[in-house]
C-alpha cells in the first residue's frame, strides 16, 4: 500500500511540474520554436533583458501594482479583520463576512466587467477622458485582495488571547502601544500571510486587469494573453524561468530559517537546502549579470526622409496594436517605438490587442483613449462608418507617397480619408510534405478522409466559414442566410476529420510535425518553414481571403499631432523595412519592396508571380443581423457532439 501510495505522489507531482520543467528547458533552445530544440544557449535570457523593452516593463508594471495593492490591502483588511473581530453582535460580523466572501466567490469576469462599468459611469459623470487607468487599475486589485487579508487576519485574532491586550493597558500601555507591543505580534503571521497571498493574486490576475486597465499601464498577463498574432517566443519561457527560480530560491531560504532550532539530526537537510537555495540565487544573479552586459536594441533611424520635431518632448502618446506586429528591437533589429520615443521625445504607451473586435469594443466603450490603431480593412469601413475615425491629414504624413498604388482607394476607404495602409497577407493552405504527397490545389483537401485526425482548422467563425464559402463558390460577404447554412453544414462534414480548431497552437502542431494540413495566415508560414523545412504552402484555386491592415486615428485621439508623426514615421523607409522583416507579411510600402536590403523581396509567398491569377476576396463588414446569425451557427457547430 505504501509503494502504491508512493507511485501515485510521484505522479501527481511528475503531472504538476512536468510542464514547468518543459518552460524551463526550451527557455535555453538557441532556435525560435518552443517545442522543437535546436541547441543549448542563453539567446533568449539575453532576448529579454537587452532586447525585449516591452516584456521588461510590463514585468515592472505587475511588481509595481501587485507591491502597491498588496500593501494597501494588507493595511485595510487588517483594520477590518480587528472591527469585525471587535464587533459584539454575531448576526452583524456574520453579514459582514458575507459579504466580504463575495469577491472571492464571484467568477473574475464579472468583477472585472461590473468595475470597468463602474469606472466608465463614474468617470463620465466627472468628464473624465481616461476613464480607466493606473488608478482605477489599483482599486480593483486592493479590492479583491481585502476579503483574503480578512481571512488571513481574523483568524489570528480568534486565537489571540484578549487578555494580555487588556493587561498591557492596565499596566500603564495606550490603546495604540498595546496594539503594537501584544497584539500585532500574535497576527503578525496571519498579516504576512495576508500580504504574499495578495501580491501573488495581484501579480498573476489577468482577467480583472483586462477589463480596468488603460493604455497607459499594461500587465504582464495581459501583455502575454495579447501574443496570439504570432506564436509565443522562448524569451517568455526564460522570463517565468527567472520568476520561478527566485520563488523557489526564496521559498528554501525562508523554510531554512524556520528550520534554523531543528535538532541535530536534521542539521544535514537544513545545510543542503542552503546550498541549493545559494546555488539557486547565484544562477539567476550571473545570468541577469550576463545579459546586462550585452547591448541593447538598435534604436537610430539613420536616413530618415521626413521631418520630425522635438515640439511635443514630454507629450503623451497611445497606441494600440496588434500583439508582435511591429519591430520591437529583438535580435539586434530596431526597436520603432524606442527610436520614435529618442527622436521626438514623445512617451509613447504601447499597448496591444488579439483581435479587431477586442480593440473595437474596448475604442466603442469610452473606457479609454487612443491616438494610433491598426485595425483590418472590413474593421475600418465599420468605425469609419459610425463615425469612430478621424480624417487624416495627409500634408503631415509625406510618407504616404511610398505607398503602392494598388493598395490606395480600396472599399474600405475609397477616398483616402482615413487610414495608410501597414500590411497585407493572404489565407492560404500550409501542408507537411512528409504526410502530403501531392501539393494540393484545393481548399477541398480538409475533407480528405485520408488525412483524418491530422487536420487543422481557424478557431475563429469568419476565417472559417471563409473556407467552406469559397469551397462552395459563395462570397465571403454574402447576405444570405441560406449560404451561410450551406456553409455551415459543409463545415459539419468536415468536423469529424479534424485534430481540433486551433489559433496561435497552430505553430507548434505545424512546427513538430503533428499535423498535415492547417490553414493559415501567408506571413506566419515562413515563421513555420524556418523551423520546419518539411511545411510547404500554397493558395488554393477556389479562392483566398486578402486583408490589409491600416494604420488610423480614432475619434477620440487626444494627441492628434503626435498622432501623425507617429504614422509618417511607420512609413519611413527603414522604419517599414525593419517592421516588414519583423512580421514577415508583405509590405504595401514600394521603398521596402525595391529594396536590395529586404531579405523577402520577391519572396514567392508573399509575392507570388501570379497574384492577379489568384481568386482574392476581401471580408467587408457585414449586416449585424448576418453576424449575428453566422456566429450562433459557429457555436453550434463547434458544440456538437
Amino acid at each position: 500500500m505504501k509503494i502504491l501510495s508512493k507511485i501515485v505522489s510521484i505522479l501527481v507531482y511528475v503531472f504538476l511540474y512536468a510542464p514547468l520543467a518543459v518552460m524551463i528547458f526550451f527557455s535555453f533552445n538557441a532556435g525560435k520554436s518552443t517545442s522543437v530544440f535546436s541547441g543549448f544557449s542563453f539567446r533568449w535570457y539575453i532576448e529579454l533583458f537587452t532586447n525585449n523593452r516591452a516584456i521588461v516593463e510590463c514585468l515592472m508594471n505587475s511588481l509595481k501594482l501587485a507591491v502597491a495593492s498588496a500593501l494597501i490591502a494588507t493595511v485595510i483588511g487588517t483594520v477590518a479583520a480587528i472591527g469585525i473581530y471587535r464587533l459584539k453582535n454575531k448576526y452583524v460580523s456574520g453579514a459582514i463576512l458575507t459579504v466580504n466572501n463575495i469577491p472571492m466567490m464571484n467568477p473574475d469576469i464579472v468583477t472585472g466587467v461590473s468595475m470597468m462599468i463602474l469606472f466608465v459611469f463614474a468617470g463620465a459623470l466627472i468628464g473624465l477622458t481616461e476613464r480607466v487607468n493606473f488608478t482605477t487599475l489599483l482599486i480593483a486589485h486592493i479590492t479583491f485582495n481585502i476579503p483574503y487579508v480578512v481571512l488571513n487576519v481574523l483568524p489570528k485574532l480568534k486565537q489571540s488571547d484578549p487578555r494580555l491586550y487588556e493587561a498591557a493597558q492596565d499596566l500603564g500601555c495606550t490603546p495604540t502601544k498595546a496594539f503594537f507591543k501584544v497584539v500585532m505580534p500574535q497576527i503578525s503571521g496571519g498579516i504576512a500571510a495576508g500580504l504574499l497571498m495578495a501580491f501573488t493574486l495581484s501579480f498573476d490576475d489577468f482577467v480583472i486587469s483586462y477589463y480596468t486597465s488603460g493604455a497607459d499601464y499594461v500587465t504582464l498577463p495581459v501583455y502575454i494573453y495579447s501574443m496570439v498574432k504570432k506564436t509565443v517566443t522562448p524569451d517568455i519561457y526564460s522570463l517565468y524561468s527567472i520568476i520561478l527560480i527566485a520563488i523557489l530560491a526564496l521559498l528554501i531560504v525562508y523554510n531554512s530559517i524556520l528550520s534554523r532550532d531543528d535538532v541535530k539530526r536534521d542539521r544535514a537537510p537544513k545545510k543542503s537546502k542552503k546550498i541549493v537555495a545559494l546555488a539557486l540565487v547565484a544562477v539567476m544573479v550571473i545570468s541577469l549579470i550576463a545579459c546586462f552586459t550585452y547591448g541593447g536594441a538598435n534604436v537610430t533611424v539613420e536616413n530618415l526622409v521626413g521631418t520630425y520635431t522635438t515640439d511635443l518632448a514630454g507629450t503623451e502618446l497611445n497606441v494600440y496594436n496588434w500583439a508582435e506586429y511591429i519591430s520591437d528591437g529583438s535580435e539586434g533589429a530596431l526597436d520603432v517605438v524606442a527610436a520614435f520615443e529618442l527622436l521626438t521625445g514623445i512617451n509613447v504607451n504601447y499597448s496591444t490587442y488579439e483581435s479587431n473586435e477586442v480593440m473595437y469594443s474596448k475604442i466603442k466603450s469610452g473606457s479609454v483613449s487612443y491616438d494610433v490603431i491598426i485595425p483590418s480593412d472590413y474593421m475600418i469601413a465599420r468605425m469609419k462608418n459610425e463615425g469612430m475615425l478621424k480624417k487624416l491629414d495627409y500634408s503631415k504624413i509625406t510618407n504616404y507617397s511610398f505607398i503602392d498604388e494598388q493598395y490606395k482607394g480600396l472599399y474600405f476607404d475609397e477616398n483616402d480619408e482615413y487610414s495608410v495602409p501597414y500590411s497585407v497577407g493572404m489565407v492560404g493552405l500550409i501542408y507537411n510534405t512528409t504526410m502530403v504527397e501531392e501539393a494540393p490545389t484545393s481548399w477541398s483537401a480538409l475533407w480528405d478522409p485520408q488525412y483524418k485526425g491530422n487536420i487543422l482548422m481557424f478557431n475563429n467563425p469568419r476565417d472559417t466559414f471563409a473556407i467552406a464559402q469559397q469551397l462552395l463558390g459563395i462570397s465571403l460577404n454574402s447576405v444570405d442566410k441560406a449560404e451561410w447554412d450551406m456553409a455551415a453544414n459543409k463545415l459539419r462534414e468536415q468536423k469529424p476529420l479534424l485534430q481540433g480548431y486551433v489559433m496561435d497552437e497552430v505553430f507548434n502542431k505545424m512546427e513538430d510535425g503533428n499535423a498535415a494540413l492547417a490553414p493559415y495566415y501567408a506571413g506566419d508560414f515562413l515563421t513555420m518553414q524556418s523551423i520546419n523545412p518539411d511545411l510547404a504552402f500554397v493558395y488554393p484555386e477556389d479562392g483566398v481571403n486578402i486583408f490589409v491592415d491600416s494604420v488610423c486615428i480614432p475619434e477620440g485621439a487626444q494627441n492628434l499631432e503626435a498622432a501623425h508623426m507617429f504614422i509618417n514615421f511607420l512609413m519611413e523607409p527603414e522604419v517599414a523595412l525593419a517592421n516588414a522583416e519583423y512580421i514577415c507579411y508583405a509590405s504595401p510600402n514600394t521603398a521596402v519592396v525595391n529594396s536590395d536590403d529586404y531579405s523577402l523581396k520577391g519572396n514567392e509567398v508573399l509575392y507570388p508571380a501570379n497574384l492577379d491569377a489568384i481568386k482574392k476576396e476581401y471580408f467587408h463588414d457585414i449586416d449585424a443581423d448576418i453576424r449575428k446569425y453566422y456566429e450562433d451557427l459557429w457555436v453550434s457547430i463547434t458544440t456538437e457532439q
